[in-house]
């Protein structure tokens, strides 16, 4: 059975936004493995945003990370990395949404998209979701980042 873990962001004004990630089943052989990667995910995620990790749900704990809110007044959650996404066997794209996104630490190409293999911040992104993440209603079908984009609140 698939799982989704996810992720809370705070803005600077305290409203909060979250991304979820499907991924397979935790099992206790496999837990120290997904662990490392979920640590992988969330620094990806910290070096992509301005506002703050304020809380995680996994399957097999609900932590809370921070009761901070972010200095920087740009951080807002309306603002959103949107990641675009396939499974390796195929499927309809679908995507992820990320608030608070750090333009500063972004490569943008052209008005809005992302260059995903930025040697940076980005490509550890683009790294720890599809070594983490499993196509939506699956427990095994890996995935493909296709492309990222800054979008707006309705998007």
């Amino acid at each position: 059975m698939p799982r989704k873990s996810s992720l809370t962001i705070a803005d600077a004004g305290g409203e909060t936004s979250t991304v979820a990630f499907a991924h397979g089943e935790i099992t206790s052989v496999s837990i120290g493995g997904f662990l490392t990667d979920w640590g992988n995910l969330k620094a990806a995620i910290e070096g992509v945003i301005i506002g703050v990790l304020k809380s995680e749900s996994v399957k097999l704990d609900d932590t809370v990370l921070s009761q901070a809110l972010p200095t920087d007044p740009f951080a807002q959650r309306e603002l959103k990395l949107k990641v675009n996404y396939v499974g390796d066997s195929g499927g309809d794209p679908t995507y992820v949404t990320i608030a608070c996104p750090d333009l500063d630490a972004l490569t943008l190409v052209g008005r809005n998209e992302v260059l995903l293999a930025d040697g940076g911040v980005m490509a550890a992104l683009v790294t720890a979701m599809e070594t983490i993440m499993r196509y939506p209603g699956t427990d095994a079908e890996t995935i493909t980042i296709t492309s990222a984009a800054i979008v707006g609140r309705n998007t």
